[in-house]
């Protein structure tokens, strides 16, 4: 008997516990905002004198080498003159990177601190009271 012939005779069970959709909404509108406010704060971080601080190859325009190829070459020549007439920047990339992180860590504080006080009791009705020692 295989793993998946096992699956099929057990059916499907009813998960002991349920998200409520708000919750799927919530982390849904979280996963696209925190990211689309990094780009943005990397670009006022890039935009302001803090630009002397980062090295030159994270400040200068981003250039896709060629690589000799007829084909390929066309579509890189477009992207790199997309890129100029943009003024894109690896650092910008970099710092979207770095904030995405710093802002899904702020989410996952806060949900933390939201679910200690607002979520269940630590302890159920059947559990042992802890020793006072």
């Amino acid at each position: 008997m295989g793993f998946s012939t096992q699956q099929l005779k057990r059916g499907n069970r009813e998960r002991p516990w349920k998200v409520h959709p708000v919750w799927r909404g919530i982390g849904c509108i979280m996963l696209l905002l925190v990211p689309i406010m990094s780009w943005f704060t990397a670009e006022l971080v890039l935009e302001s004198n803090l630009k002397d601080i980062f090295p030159y190859e994270l400040t200068r325009v981003a250039v896709l080498p060629f690589v000799h190829i007829t084909e390929v070459d066309k579509i890189i020549l477009h992207v790199n003159y997309y890129f100029q007439n943009t003024g894109f920047m690896l650092g910008q990339v970099f710092l979207t990177v770095i904030f995405s992180f710093i802002g899904f860590g702020i989410v996952a504080l806060l949900y933390a601190i939201i679910y200690r006080f607002a979520g269940p009791p630590r302890y159920g009705p059947f559990d042992i009271p802890t020793d006072r020692v």
